[in-house]
């Protein structure tokens, strides 16, 4: 039996070597690369439209320019803005980004837990009866009763930092979630205003359709009564009934788009396919381009454009696995030990209590393995991560080039459409004068049908072609803001969730206060927020 002065020992020897082995564990090195943000091309400057003949230059003074974080307000039209609220409030796909945020940060207390030793209490009872020649001679008890309560630790050090590594790239990974968080919520905000630029286009398109109808329904009741007084042929009566059933036929397949849209809508607020024709269907729109944009500089996108941080924390978290695939060529160090106590009794006499001093058992031991036959597959292993890490930063690396891409694109779509607009309204009022002169000259006699076709032709086609040119500017708009990172303040946050999901999740497990207070120190602020 140990004594008390050698049990006091290796307990004190076994605090000291963890204290001592904690602190190599946490200061020890860290094998692998540190990650460093990839360089990136970047464009000194992004285009400035001038005045030509086919172009218009992009007010982008800053004063009166939208507030980027709520770039819809530039667009003045207030169910919009409702929209937008709806949409960030209850999208289903967006609520599914803010929950795999809470699964990321989970995933990250587990990582936090590799630094510390595994400790476990364990205990047990076993009462045996194994008669034998020597107890029945001596016509003696063979039961026995064994009784054991130890608290047993283990500790693998992190002396080459493969679990810190672990926990590095954890928390990456969760900062990479939560920047898709807002990523997503960006092109939320993006989607819903296209879409409802969408909706309001075909809602014009549909007027211009009805305009047209009524006007060549007009055409044909002059080609008719022409036709009864046999002023014209059946030819006129034929071409006009003709190009009315044409345009009339059109309208369909416009309400179909429109109605369509409404549903995509629908899906986009959370709700059902009819939510938008209930809530919204009599609503007018307002929708006006904003006055001015504010730009800025490509620079600027490296922290503005929250799915740029995504694929940086993404590229970190793979930075970080090859450290801890290293750490795996490299010998690991582990400390071991139990303390408790352990009582035997034979022949039904009990020696003494379980927790007497004299039942007291203790160990401290340690270990170390070194892989000797397996290098060469954990080398591979670290090539493998290598390759994944470097495909990441080319991915961060594309994501920057797209990033300034999808800005020219949008700032050209603005140029051209506000230059294409103004020709086109020019167009608009020289048909409806065409029109009215085809008309009248045909009821006069001095023209042929065909000569009024030509020209209700050319209107309905150039009013149509305004209406999507405007369309097609309101959409430059929003996809320059989206392409500038509008619509995120530039913090991590992490989100709430909806109640009543809240309610849920707590009935199935204990989440403790994770859910009810979402403020989470470790997603700090960027070193820049977007005023």
């Amino acid at each position: 039996m140990l004594s008390s002065h050698t049990v006091f020992l290796k307990l004190w020897l076994l605090r000291r070597i963890f204290l001592v082995f904690g602190a190599i564990s946490v200061s020890g090195c860290m094998v692998g690369p540190d990650f460093q943000a990839p360089e990136t091309k970047l464009q000194a400057q992004f285009s400035d439209p001038q005045k030509t003949e086919f172009t218009e230059p992009i007010p982008t003074s800053l004063e009166g320019a939208p507030n980027p974080v709520r770039w819809w307000a530039g667009f003045n039209d207030p169910t919009l803005t409702d929209l937008l609220a709806r949409a960030a409030r209850d999208n289903l796909s967006l609520q599914r980004a803010a929950i795999r945020i809470y699964q990321a940060r989970s995933q990250l207390g587990v990582a936090d837990a590799s630094l510390l030793p595994t400790v476990g209490l364990s205990g047990g009872a076993a009462r045996s009866d194994q008669p034998n020649a020597l107890t029945q001679f001596l016509n003696i008890s063979s039961v026995s009763t064994t009784q054991n309560l130890v608290v047993q630790a283990n500790w693998e050090i992190d002396f080459w930092g493969k679990y810190r590594r672990g926990i590095e790239s954890t928390a990456s990974s969760l900062f990479s979630t939560t920047a898709a968080y807002y990523a997503a919520d960006v092109s939320l905000a993006a989607d819903v205003a296209n879409t409802y630029i969408t909706i309001r286009n075909y809602q014009s398109l549909i007027r211009v359709a009805r305009a047209n109808l009524a006007l060549q329904a007009e055409s044909l009741r002059i080609a008719s009564s022409r036709f009864k007084n046999g002023a014209t042929s059946l030819l006129d009566l034929s071409q006009a009934e003709s190009q009315y059933e044409q345009t009339k036929s059109e309208i369909p397949t416009l309400i179909s788009a429109l109605k369509n849209a409404e549903y995509a809508m629908s899906i986009l607020l959370g709700e059902t396919p009819d939510f938008y024709e209930k809530t919204y269907g009599k609503t007018t729109g307002t929708l006006q381009p904003p006055k001015s944009l504010q730009v800025g500089i490509p620079k600027d996108l490296l922290r503005r454009r929250p799915d740029v941080l995504q694929a940086e924390y993404a590229a970190a978290a793979q930075s970080a696995l090859i450290g801890v695939n290293t750490a795996a060529l490299y010998p690991s160090f582990s400390l071991s030990g139990y303390f408790g106590f352990q009582n035997v009794s034979v022949n039904n006499v009990s020696q003494s209590s379980l927790f007497s001093w004299d039942n007291r058992t203790a160990s401290i031991g340690g270990s170390f393995m070194f892989p000797l036959f397996y290098r060469g597959a954990i080398i591979d292993q670290i090539r493998v991560q290598d390759a994944v890490f470097q495909s990441s930063v080319l991915a961060y690396q594309n994501q920057v080039l797209q990033a300034q891409k999808e800005v020219e694109q949008a700032l050209t779509a603005i140029s051209t459409t506000r230059s294409s607009t103004e020709d086109l309204k020019k167009s608009v009022a020289a048909a409806q004068r065409a029109a009215t002169l085809a008309l009248d000259r045909y009821k006069a006699g001095q023209n042929d049908y065909n000569t009024v076709i030509v020209a209700q032709q050319q209107l309905l086609q150039v009013q149509n072609s305004l209406v999507q040119t405007q369309t097609n500017n309101l959409l430059g708009y929003v996809a320059a803001f989206k392409a500038l990172g509008g619509g995120w303040s530039g913090e991590f946050a992490v989100p709430a969730l909806p109640p009543a999901m809240v309610k849920q999740m707590q009935e199935r497990t204990n989440w403790g206060d994770a859910l009810a207070n979402p403020a989470e120190p470790r997603l700090v602020k960027s070193s820049e927020t977007i005023q």
